[in-house]
Order: structure tokens, then C-alpha cells, then sequence
């Protein structure tokens, strides 16, 4: 593989800022973008530490997390013992599936927060009912993004 050119390694950091900024880790949004934007789309673990620059710690752990999320799968090669990681392109619906999941746990807890609540702060109570109402709006939309893409 060729070294990492400039505006690849600014894009790359771009990622992992962006990641950073929405609750994950950077390392996560550095992988990420490597794997976009280099050829080929797969890579060992080695390559994705020295080139990244991370430690073996840190690459080990994002890597796990990563592919316990979907987001990553890894393939071997008949002799060769190293496992190649490539973003797993082809789960989207079961990422999309995941997030209706999720947001069906956050729906919940919110209702039932809302039951818990003392009665009494109706401008509050409109304004939870709302959000709970934009979360159901969001997974409907996305279970009609689902239909498309099949």
C-alpha cells in the first residue's frame, strides 16, 4: 500500500472528529474513513496501526467494537494468517433494524418516564410527549427506507 497522501489524512481526521463529536470514539471514525479511503478497501490489523498511528490496545479495541456493532467484517486469505478488516457495506438493513431497536428502547423509557412523572407541568409533559412522538415518526421513516433498499 502506498503511504497516506495529505488530503487522505485529513479526511481521515475528519472522520474521526465527526465520530468523536456523536458520542463514539475517534479511533472508530479513523478506521472508518481509512477503510473509505484507501486501496484496497480492506486492510490487517498491522496496517491499520502503523498507518493510523494508533497503539495495538487501542486498534484491538476498536476493531472489536466495531465488528460486535456490524460495521466492520473481517476475511482471510489461504495462507496467510492475518485477518483483513473491510467496513461491512452490505448490513445496512441490519444496521438500520438495530437502530429501530434501540429507539424502541428509548420510546419506552421515555413513556414510562413520563408515567412516573407527578402530573402538574402540562407545558413540560407536551413537549416529552412530542420528542417520544418524533422518535416513533423516525422509525417509521426509517422502516420505509428499509422497504426501499430491498
Amino acid at each position: 500500500m502506498n503511504p497516506l497522501n495529505k488530503e487522505q489524512k485529513a479526511l481521515i481526521e475528519r472522520y474521526g472528529a465527526m465520530l468523536k463529536s456523536m458520542g463514539s470514539t475517534s479511533a472508530i471514525g479513523k478506521v472508518i474513513g481509512y477503510l473509505i479511503v484507501t486501496e484496497p478497501p480492506y486492510h490487517s490489523f498491522e496496517e491499520i496501526q502503523a498507518d493510523l498511528h494508533l497503539s495495538k490496545g487501542s486498534v484491538s479495541n476498536t476493531l472489536k467494537i466495531m465488528e460486535m456493532q456490524g460495521l466492520i467484517e473481517y476475511f482471510t486469505v489461504a495462507g496467510d494468517r492475518k485477518r483483513y478488516f473491510r467496513l461491512a457495506l452490505k448490513n445496512r438493513e441490519f444496521l438500520l433494524m438495530r437502530q429501530i431497536s434501540e429507539t424502541d428502547k428509548f420510546i419506552s423509557i421515555m413513556q414510562d418516564a413520563l408515567l412516573l412523572r407527578t402530573p402538574g407541568n402540562e407545558e413540560f409533559e407536551t413537549e416529552l410527549m412530542k420528542y417520544i412522538d418524533l422518535y416513533k415518526l423516525l422509525q417509521m421513516k426509517i422502516l420505509e427506507v428499509i422497504k426501499e433498499i430491498k
